[in-house]
């Protein structure tokens, strides 16, 4: 490791808390980046596998769903505008997750550089000269491996039609299954450190596409036990608080989930409360990721900045005194 880590994590946890302008675009850059979640369904709701709802609020669903259905079939237009509405909101989730990444770098470069005060305005228009390179060399990244995986599951789904025995096609699929969830697991761990120095190479040495590329490709490459520590570490830290901010919706969820299961539900009224407390915590759990973040892409920004500036420095020619 040619960096020093404790410099680089000590010296992003002051820029984090020094710019909090800078918090702003990393709730911007946590669009794109849905944390993990995992949730688990039982076929049995209960010992008895009773309906864990009273018999007046299953009239209630029923007579609600009915009432659903009939108000689609008589608008079917609202199907058309709901996936078009779907489309523009995962456009603008891309655009401001990649502006709110390139601010964070911005940012971070900036303050590198001293200046005392960033202005949002001002870091915002920079940062969106930078968002077709940074989409366009993230979709020549990852779309190849997509289109890859999504052939090779095809490929093996039809290669086991002739198999006779269903307990063999069960274990080939288990085993296929397995392999390709460790196979993708290893493949999106090293293609995402590599997109965030060719990121870097577009945002700190304004860089076109393929340049950046190669670039990033050279960072990677020389620097790959460093960036995966970073990355363990970044990864550990981010599990651990990640799971202290969505603490109260845990504290909340769970024990409604489990009266639900338990049939002990005879109202709307914990329903309603539930999602009112979700609703007010959201932004909380929104603002909290966003300095999660901010605190992440400045690492990253900093290991570039350092792993580049002692190669930079180690080419440059020593220049020799002339002896009098």
């Amino acid at each position: 490791m040619n960096f020093d880590i404790v410099e680089v994590f000590t010296r992003a946890g002051k820029i984090t808390w020094k710019y909090k302008i800078l918090w702003l675009f990393g709730m911007l850059a946590s669009c794109g980046r849905g944390g993990n979640g995992g949730n688990s369904n039982s076929s049995d709701s209960s010992g008895n596998g009773d309906n864990p709802f009273s018999p007046e609020m299953k009239n209630q669903l029923a007579d609600f769903f009915s009432r659903i259905e009939t108000w689609f079939e008589q608008n079917t237009w609202i199907i058309f505008a709901f996936i078009a509405f779907v489309l523009i909101m995962i456009a603008l989730q891309i655009f401001l997750s990649l502006v709110g990444t390139a601010g964070l770098a911005r940012g971070v470069v900036h303050a590198e550089n001293g200046v005392e005060k960033i202005q949002f305005g001002e870091l915002f228009s920079e940062s969106l000269k930078y968002f077709w390179r940074l989409f366009l060399s993230s979709l020549i990244i990852f779309l190849p491996v997509f289109l890859f995986l999504i052939i090779g599951v095809v490929i093996f789904v039809f290669s086991i039609e002739g198999f006779n025995s269903e307990a063999l096609i069960g274990g080939s699929l288990f085993l296929f299954f397995i392999a390709f969830c460790c196979c993708l697991f290893l493949i999106s761990i090293l293609l995402n450190l590599y997109n965030l120095q060719v990121s870097r190479a577009i945002l700190i040495e304004d860089m076109g596409i393929f340049p950046a590329l190669s670039r990033g490709w050279e960072v990677f490459t020389k620097n790959i036990i460093g960036l995966i520590v970073v990355g363990i570490v970044l990864f550990i830290l981010s599990f651990i608080i990640g799971i202290i901010i969505a603490l109260p919706t845990f504290l909340i969820v769970v024990p409604f989930m489990f009266s639900i299961i338990e049939g002990n539900i005879t109202s709307w009224q914990p329903f309603i409360l539930a999602g009112v407390f979700l609703l007010c915590y959201s932004p909380i759990a929104w603002f909290l990721n966003g300095v999660l973040i901010t605190y992440t892409d400045s690492v990253w920004t900093l290991v570039y900045l350092r792993v580049t500036k002692q190669k930079d420095e180690s080419n440059t020619p020593i220049l020799s005194e002339a002896n009098a």
